[in-house]
């Protein structure tokens, strides 16, 4: 392995680049995307997996080398005109997890892509990469990041852009470096911008994006001079910004090895086109299969779009069945013929269900396999007396018996109280331990079965069973022990209030700064995702705050026995 990162003549930049946030600003034509492929080859000479998110469809080049009658670099290009496999915009996930399991470098030429396309694509990947990358060191290199990481956020942008700060901001600690390439300083994200801590600027004339610049160095350096000289640099020189390492520093990056494919053909000139050259230990059929989408599959938000449209049909005719006939009717139309009061509740029970399948749904819509939607309830179309519905109630012992029917929802929330007794759970708690939310008529539908039922001691103090309610358990079950209550917890909660879980529970009986459970939980503390987190906790009774942080509350880490219901 070399000492350093051979650029130039004479120059040798430290190996902590690759795990660093650095930028290549420069007008068209200067040399910013040579400057970004010597990065890369001396990167890949090191051993370094190296990651390019191409959408201008010329990176394939460095499959060959510059004189392009040999092969270059054994770096697979994935989409574009050029690649040696293709890439479809729904694999963003697929090709995550190929490059963080193997170790791959790749070109990822997404010049084919629509804007959407292009927008799910990097949000997916990123958020994928970021989550599974394992503090190998590994490089990537947004070229034209402007066009994905735009200064400007609308709203169709904001989750893609968020998700590329997250990684700028804080990947050097899982070993992710990045660099950014632009031709359009003034349009880059600034939020992005100022994490850099390399700043690579090349032949620079607007003067927007020499404004955009003077506010980066401002702070680093004697900008006036530097500035000045940034339009007559020639093709490939630059100024270099380290502010941890002194003064900037003037140098020519040195020619790039491989096949500049991007070059601008000329007048009456033929473009040279590179060979196309095997790459070496490098199994592409096996990456193909790998990122190859299975559009057969239903996705989790498929399942719940398909619930929504029937859930809505079933309101439609609900709404149909309660309303008022008309005063006035046209002799031609038949009169409605009546529905009776068993088929209007049979409709409102089939839409809580759908409800219910539809908030489950959501809920496991990070996952893989998404849990399989309940058939919806048939509608009698001719009124029929009925017997008293009875169900076999959910048994601790094994035991059945008779009981008023519930609902599956309305089981999981009574199986709920009956797990966390004798605590009396608040509403939230009890939502978080039945997987249910709170809010709309699904939950309000449920809670009036169980009331009506006799199975619900409420008090101001939260909610538990009566003696019915247990009876329909079959049994009073043993109260949960302290391990057995933070494994209920870790299954229930969301995985990152799931993670600041485990820190408190780690600390106990000392408390966590703010900071120290972001660290923990690797997530910033200054943002909503964390707060999210936090409440999670709070209002679940998990977390307490005191002077110097937060703590695992004594219930968390004792168990259940030492609450008793009044």
């Amino acid at each position: 392995m070399t000492a350093g990162l051979h650029v130039a003549e004479g120059i040798d930049l430290p190996l902590e680049l690759i795990t660093s946030s650095n930028g290549i600003l420069a007008k068209k034509g200067a040399g910013k995307t040579s400057a970004a492929v010597v990065l890369l080859e001396e990167m890949h000479q090191v051993g370094v997996p190296v990651i390019v998110v191409d959408p201008k469809g010329d990176w394939y080049g460095i499959r060959t080398s510059a004189s392009g009658d040999r092969p270059g670099l054994p770096i697979p290009v994935l989409g574009g005109r050029h690649g040696d496999v293709p890439l479809d915009a729904t694999t963003g996930e697929l090709v995550a997890d190929l490059l963080v399991d193997q170790q791959l470098s790749a070109i990822l030429d997404v010049s084919e892509f629509t804007k959407a396309e292009l927008r799910r694509f990097l949000k997916a990947f990123g958020d994928r990469f970021y989550r599974r990358a394992d503090r190998t060191p590994t490089h990537l290199f947004l070229e034209e990041c402007h066009e994905y990481l735009p200064q400007q956020v609308r709203g169709e942008d904001a989750a893609l852009v968020e998700t590329w700060q997250r990684i700028v901001k804080q990947g050097r600690f899982k070993g992710l470096g990045v660099t950014m390439a632009s031709q359009r300083s003034a349009a880059v994200n600034k939020d992005v911008l100022t994490q850099i801590d390399n700043l690579f600027v090349l032949r620079t004339t607007a003067p927007q994006d020499r404004e955009a610049i003077k506010a980066w160095i401002d702070v680093h350096a004697d900008s006036k001079s530097i500035l000045a000289d940034l339009p007559t640099l020639q093709t490939g020189e630059c100024w270099l910004w380290q502010p941890e390492r002194g003064e900037p520093v003037k140098f020519r990056f040195r020619l790039r090895h491989t096949f500049d494919a991007g070059t601008t053909p000329r007048v009456g000139e033929i473009a040279a086109a590179p060979a196309r050259t095997t790459l070496a230990d490098v199994d592409l059929a096996a990456i193909a299969a790998a990122i190859t989408p299975n559009h057969d599959a239903p996705s989790s938000s498929d399942n719940a779009s398909r619930l929504r449209t029937e859930n809505a049909r079933l309101r439609r005719e609900l709404a149909a069945a309660t309303s008022a006939p008309p005063r006035e009717k046209i002799v031609e139309i038949p009169v409605p013929v009546p529905i009776d009061a068993a088929t209007i509740d049979t409709l409102r029970r089939a839409i809580a269900d759908l409800s219910a399948v539809v908030d489950q749904l959501a809920e496991h819509k990070h996952t893989s396999a998404p849990p399989r939607p309940a058939a919806p309830r048939a509608i009698p179309t001719t009124p029929k007396p009925k017997a008293a519905a009875v169900v076999d109630r959910p048994s601790t012992n094994g035991a059945k018996t008779d009981s008023p029917a519930l609902r599956s929802g309305a089981q999981r929330m009574v199986l709920a109280l009956g797990r966390m007794a004798p605590l009396r759970l608040t509403k939230s708690q009890w939502g978080t331990v039945a997987r249910l939310k709170t809010s709309g008529g699904t939950w309000s539908t449920y809670l009036s079965d169980i009331r009506r039922a006799g199975y619900l001691d409420e008090t101001a103090a939260g909610y538990t069973l009566t003696d019915a309610g247990f009876d329909y358990l079959g049994g009073r079950p043993e109260p949960l022990s302290p391990r057995e209550l933070q494994e209920h917890y870790r299954a229930v909660l969301r995985r990152g209030a799931a993670t600041m879980l485990d820190a408190l529970i780690n600390a106990y009986p000392d408390s966590l700064s703010r900071e120290q459970l972001g660290a923990a939980a690797d997530m910033a503390t200054t943002g909503g995702t964390f707060s999210t987190y936090l409440s999670d906790l709070t209002r679940n009774g998990l977390a307490r705050k005191t002077d110097t942080g937060l703590v695992a509350t004594d219930i968390l880490m004792n168990g259940a026995e030492l609450e008793h219901a009044p």
